[in-house]
């Protein structure tokens, strides 16, 4: 499957998604399309059962510029002034939320490759992603202070589960950027790459390797850590509890173990596909 979108294109093959912002003459900016139509494509990969893993990248030399400031001038919600006007901006922010929190409800794991800056709605995409690889020259920052605003899509409440809450404090009120070696000292990131080129490549290389284990346990996996994130550890061991009793496949972990012993991939079942949410 391979379809273009207003801010990105997306492609599928050999059970890797890859999900690529498009703008690079608009420093890969945010449109109000975008917050529509990441979230149906998102849904109907992960619906599909057949998507194990995915990366999210992006053209030219910045990842993400944040939201097209265009939003600013010509959303009514942005310049509300009575009730009704803000309840009408509460409920497009909530929208946008929405947007972003697909990329966790997403039943495989996604990969952010960063290259240069990402910036205000871009950081709070990526702090929603998986796991997060960026190149040397990349940088992050919450630009909404920078611009007389506070940050509202996640970055606030998701950044300080990432890297200490001091530091994610810091970056939220003085609206400073974080380089590539910090982010990696933090433990934003999982790797830094030398270049963009080589971002991309280990990027589809860890791709590969989760698309190569079992769907089922890498989608329970997921599920598993983003539950412990909210939850006590004893809430979230019986949750593993039951999460565990109702996915374990024998047949599976026999699989793997003879694939280790044979140096050859194990083929494994996708996911069953879903149906249209009622």
């Amino acid at each position: 499957m391979d379809s273009s979108h207003e801010c990105f294109n997306v492609s599928v093959e050999g059970g890797i998604a890859h999900l690529q912002l498009s703008r690079p003459d608009k420093a890969n900016s945010l449109t109000l399309g975008f917050w529509s139509e990441l979230p149906a494509v998102i849904d109907r990969l992960s619906r599909s059962g057949k998507v194990r893993v995915m990366v999210c990248s992006a053209q030219g030399k910045v990842f993400c510029g944040g939201l097209d400031l265009q939003i600013f001038a010509s959303s009514q919600e942005f310049h509300a002034t009575s009730a009704i006007e803000r309840e009408a901006m509460q409920a497009g922010l909530e929208k946008m939320q929405d947007a972003v929190n697909a990329l966790e409800r997403a039943r495989f794991p996604i990969i952010a490759a960063v290259q240069g800056a990402c910036v205000g709605a871009g950081f709070d995409l990526i702090t929603a992603c998986d796991l997060c690889v960026a190149s040397e020259q990349a940088k992050f920052r919450i630009e909404e202070t920078n611009i007389g605003m506070m940050a509202d899509l996640g970055v606030l409440q998701r950044l300080p589960r990432l890297i200490p809450a001091g530091v994610a404090r810091y970056l939220a009120l003085t609206g400073d950027s974080l380089d590539a070696a910090q982010a990696y000292r933090l433990g934003l990131l999982a790797k830094v790459f030398s270049s963009n080129e080589a971002l991309l490549e280990g990027a589809f290389a860890m791709a590969r390797r989760i698309a190569e284990r079992p769907p089922v346990a890498i989608s329970s996996i997921k599920r598993a850590m983003l539950y412990s994130r909210d939850h006590g550890v004893y809430e979230s061991l019986q949750h593993t509890v039951l999460l565990q009793s109702a996915i374990l496949s024998g047949e599976d972990i026999l699989r793997s173990v003879q694939a280790r012993a044979s140096g050859t991939p194990a083929q494994f079942a996708d996911l069953l596909e879903l149906g249209q949410a009622l």
